[in-house]
């Protein structure tokens, strides 16, 4: 339960059961009353089952739980339980073992579970008045609930007349008048409780109602009493309070639509159990509509499915899923604008760090970081490739540079970070060899002369220093895979956080562990997103986890690469047709970008695109221009207007796809 205290033992003997009690009844004010109430006692292996005891028990009494009866047996009398639950699957002779606990605790209060199979025996032990209450498992909270509140209260005015016929015994020859009758009132009363048991039986497990009849003298049922309760009606009164808080699909087991479900499970024909589960369909698509129009679409798409999963027949379902085509459209062209945007910046950002010399230093402020960051927003803009060559080239001859002045750690640093941007020429190898070599040299040299002692002594500080924040980095890069957080935000992501390792320890043995890991972690972050189809974010992920892992995990990052270019290739019609061989039911001509118009740039663009089985034109994809990017934007932004008459085949309509080169030439 949300509010219990942390499990805690009650000892008794030399074991101990597990105990929990509600926080929320533990007061000043209740705790004498607390330290008197008789716990519920639960015999069953299955935790499941009581875990929803635990949940049902009326506040402020203590539940506890064993297997079977011999593991509680010698702390029964220690712990005087008022309400015992019995699972049927937990003993083989359940009638015994309730005839053996009541012959020794006459106020025990004993409820049984069992099985719909077992509805048979668990009347007859109800009607012979061994058992007060039967549920039938699984059990469900709201009924569960009753069936508990009802034993405690019935425990409750046993124990009370218990202690008022004591009194009466010890006062005299009026006992034996008033023992006939309280037991004859108990008499007439369980007679009444067998007939109303009987035919809650007869009513839920589907057979034709009996006409039950009265006791003797019409007599009225005897106080103390309590009538069986109705599990529908508890489940949907449990619902409606569910659903009135606004609990649709959590608690699990307890939500607005677990307690309508459990009610239609146990009633087919309730009408308001299944105007419940569209009351909570339609609060989720009032979710996904709020979602939509904060631009929230993954959470817009994760409540429509819900719903489909609840309801598939929603009307609002068909409308919501046009709504979500058009935003995913939408956002996707601005998604684009923006990237390309973001790279030219990152791009132009770099050459000015290149010439002021920070190639790889300050962190966050380096060209390497910049086009990384640009890379990983696209990863197939030539501009890019261009930057990073170059990039690559200038680390290269610095580290050559550094090695030959002496210069190890500046060398492996300038080195690692040409490795990271993917460079593999003969140069670099040639210097990551020759630093290997000069670290494994200077392992095995014992220092011999003094200064080289002293030196090493007074620079003890800082290499502790080093030390310390090369751990503190490899406990970074460990949290941010555990966070998931692997290529971005950028700057706090386990990419950068390696990076940074590899320039202030490049010799730590923890970064192939770490770069192996990743690397994995990334490009099965890549087969998820392909398999959501997400393709363009699995490509991001998979050149990241090349540029991390290459090295260590070659086969495995080609395997995924080669799984998504197939993915890609099964998405694209074979059937490519030309747009000029579709007749067009509406054109607009596309308009020539001012920037283009005052410079007297003129250029083309090709599209590929899908026409929809209603003639609409959606996939639009750039596959080749000139300039790069300068039409772009204009050209699909004309062709998305294009309608054109549906394709048919075999007489269906259905989706093709086709290619169009639209040319942006001046007027003479």
């Amino acid at each position: 339960m949300a509010n219990a205290q942390p499990v805690r033992p009650a000892t008794v003997a030399d074991e101990e059961l597990d105990l929990e009690i509600d926080a929320s009844a533990d007061t000043p004010s209740q705790g004498a009353e607390l330290s008197q109430t008789s716990p519920i006692v639960v015999l069953s292996r299955d935790l499941v089952l009581a875990d929803t005891v635990r949940r049902a028990a009326p506040r402020g009494i203590p539940v506890l739980q064993a297997n079977d009866l011999d593991q509680i047996a010698a702390k029964l009398p220690v712990l005087q339980p008022g309400v015992l639950v019995i699972d049927m699957a937990s003993t083989s002779d359940a009638a015994a073992l309730v005839a053996q606990l009541t012959q020794h605790f006459p106020e025990l209060v004993v409820v049984i579970a069992g099985k719909r199979e077992d509805s048979s025996a668990l009347m007859q032990l109800t009607a012979a008045g061994r058992v007060f209450r039967f549920l039938l498992t699984p059990l469900t909270h709201g009924q569960t609930r009753l069936a508990l509140e009802a034993a405690v209260t019935q425990h409750r005015d046993l124990k009370a007349a218990g202690q008022r016929q004591s009194a009466t015994d010890s006062g005299g020859g009026t006992g034996n008048r008033n023992y006939l009758v309280t037991y004859g009132a108990l008499a007439a009363g369980l007679l009444l409780l067998i007939g109303a048991i009987w035919f809650g039986i007869k009513q839920f497990s589907g057979q034709s109602a009996a006409v039950v009849a009265e006791a003797p003298g019409n007599a009225a049922p005897t106080p103390g009493v309590p009538e069986k309760p109705d599990p529908v009606k508890a489940e949907l009164a449990s619902a409606r309070q569910a659903l009135a808080q606004d609990q649709l699909l959590e608690p699990t087991g307890e939500s607005a639509l677990d307690y309508y479900r459990s009610a239609l499970a146990l009633a087919p024909d309730s009408q308001e159990a299944k105007n419940g589960i569209r009351a909570v369909a339609d609060k989720l698509l009032a979710r996904a509509e709020v979602a939509l129009t904060a631009e929230r679409l993954e959470d817009a798409v994760r409540n429509i499915e819900y719903v489909r999963d609840i309801d598939a027949s929603h009307p609002r379902l068909a409308f919501l899923d046009t709504q979500i085509v058009r935003e995913r459209e939408r956002l996707k062209l601005t998604e684009a604008r923006d990237v390309s945007n973001r790279v030219r910046r990152l791009v132009d950002q770099a050459a000015e760090r290149m010439s002021g010399g920070r190639l790889i230093a300050p962190a966050n402020g380096n060209a390497r970081d910049a086009l990384l960051e640009a890379r990983r927003l696209d990863p197939t803009d030539p501009m890019v490739a261009q930057a990073i060559r170059d990039l690559s080239a200038r680390l290269t001859d610095e580290a050559g540079k550094s090695l030959a002045a002496g210069k190890m750690d500046e060398a492996r640093a300038y080195a690692s970070g040409a490795r990271q941007l993917g460079s593999a020429g003969a140069n670099l190898s040639q210097i990551e060899r020759t630093l290997a070599n000069n670290a494994r040299s200077a392992a095995g040299s014992p220092v011999v002369n003094a200064n080289a002692t002293a030196a090493n002594v007074a620079a003890a500080p800082a290499a502790q220093a080093g030390a310390a924040n090369a751990d503190a980095l490899i406990a970074e890069t460990r949290q941010r895979l555990i966070d998931g957080k692997l290529i971005e935000p950028p700057g706090e992501n386990a990419r950068d956080a390696l990076s940074r390792l590899r320039e202030a320890a490049p010799n730590r043995p923890e970064i192939e562990e770490l770069s192996r890991v990743l690397a994995t972690r990334l490009v099965n972050s890549a087969k998820q997103a392909s398999a959501a189809k997400s393709l363009d974010r699995a490509a991001q992920l998979l050149v990241a986890a090349r540029a991390v892992g290459a090295r260590y995990d070659e086969p495995f990052i080609a395997q995924a690469e080669a799984e998504l270019a197939a993915l890609r290739d099964q998405g694209k019609q074979q059937d490519w047709v030309s747009a000029g061989a579709l007749k067009r039911t509406r054109m607009v001509e596309p308009v020539y970008p001012d920037t283009a118009r005052k410079r007297g740039i003129e250029g083309w663009v090709e599209l590929a695109f899908t026409v929809t089985p209603s003639g609409t034109v959606q996939d639009i994809e750039v596959r080749n221009s000139d300039p790069a990017r300068m039409f772009d934007d204009s050209a699909i932004s004309a062709v998305r207007q294009w309608r054109f008459e549906p394709v048919e085949r075999n007489g269906q309509k259905v989706s093709q796809r086709a290619l169009v080169r639209l040319r942006f030439i001046q007027p003479n």
